[in-house]
C-alpha cells in the first residue's frame, strides 16, 4: 500500500510540474486576469505538500514571485524557472523513468489545463479562445501519438499487475482509452469554434470527460510499463 501511495504521489507531482508550461502558454495566448494565475499557481504549489524538498520550495517560490511580478514583461521567464525547479525535483524522485512517464502524464496535464481555463472563461468570457483551441488540439495530437507508440511497442507494457487479461488485451485497452481521449479533446476544440457562450460550456464538459479517460489511460500505461 505504501508503494502504491508513493507512486500516486509521484504521478501527481509530475502532473502538476508539467502543468507549468501549459499555464505559461495560456497566460501568454489568452491573457486572463490575475485571479486565474492565483488559482492555478495555488494548485501547482500543492507539490510542496507531496514532497517537501528544496526543489519544491524553490518552484513554489518562483510561482509566488511570478504573481508579484504579474504586470511585468519578464513574468513568463519566472514561470520557466519554476518549471525547471519542479522538473529537477521530479527527476530526483523517479530518476530516468521520468523520461518514459513524461508523455503520458503530459497528456493529463494538458487536458487539466484546458479544463482550468475553460472554467475561467465562464467567469470572464472576454478572454481569447485561441489558447484554449491550441491546447485542445495539442491534447488531441499527443493522445494519438501515444497510441501509436503503444501500438508500435515503443511503450512495452506488461499485464503482470493485471493478471486477468493478456498483455495484448491490455495494450488494446490503453490504445482505446487514448483514442477516446483524443476524440473528446477534438470535440472540445470543435466546440470552441462555436461563437456562443454554450460552446465553451460544452468544451469544458468534454474536457472533464477527456481528463477522466486520459487519467485512466496514462495511469494504466505507467503502471504496466
Amino acid at each position: 500500500m505504501c508503494i502504491r501511495d508513493r507512486q500516486l504521489s509521484e504521478f501527481t507531482y509530475i502532473f502538476l510540474a508539467l502543468c507549468v508550461p501549459f499555464f505559461a502558454y495560456i497566460i501568454k495566448s489568452t491573457e486572463p486576469k490575475k485571479g486565474f494565475s492565483i488559482l492555478f499557481s495555488a494548485v501547482i504549489a500543492m507539490n510542496i505538500f507531496l514532497f517537501m524538498n528544496q526543489f519544491s520550495y524553490i518552484g513554489a517560490f518562483f510561482l509566488a514571485m511570478y504573481l508579484n511580478l504579474f504586470k511585468r514583461s519578464e513574468k513568463l521567464y519566472i514561470l520557466l524557472l519554476s518549471f525547471i525547479s519542479f522538473a529537477v525535483g521530479a527527476y530526483t524522485l523517479v530518476g530516468q523513468t521520468l523520461l518514459m512517464s513524461s508523455l503520458p502524464i503530459m497528456m493529463v496535464s494538458s487536458v487539466f489545463s484546458l479544463m482550468m481555463i475553460g472554467h475561467w472563461f465562464l467567469v470572464d468570457p472576454t478572454i481569447s479562445r485561441e489558447g484554449m483551441k491550441n491546447t485542445a488540439l495539442f491534447s488531441t495530437y499527443l493522445s494519438i501519438g501515444i497510441s501509436i507508440l503503444v501500438f508500435s511497442g515503443l511503450y512495452e507494457s506488461s499485464s503482470s499487475l493485471f493478471n486477468l487479461i493478456s498483455t495484448n488485451m491490455l495494450n488494446n485497452i490503453i490504445i482505446f482509452l487514448y483514442l477516446s481521449a483524443a476524440l473528446l479533446s477534438f470535440g472540445s476544440y470543435k466546440s470552441l469554434q462555436e461563437k456562443s457562450y454554450t460552446g465553451v460550456m460544452a468544451s469544458t464538459g468534454l474536457s472533464y470527460l477527456s481528463l477522466i479517460v486520459s487519467m485512466g489511460a496514462s495511469g494504466t500505461l505507467i503502471l504496466s510499463i
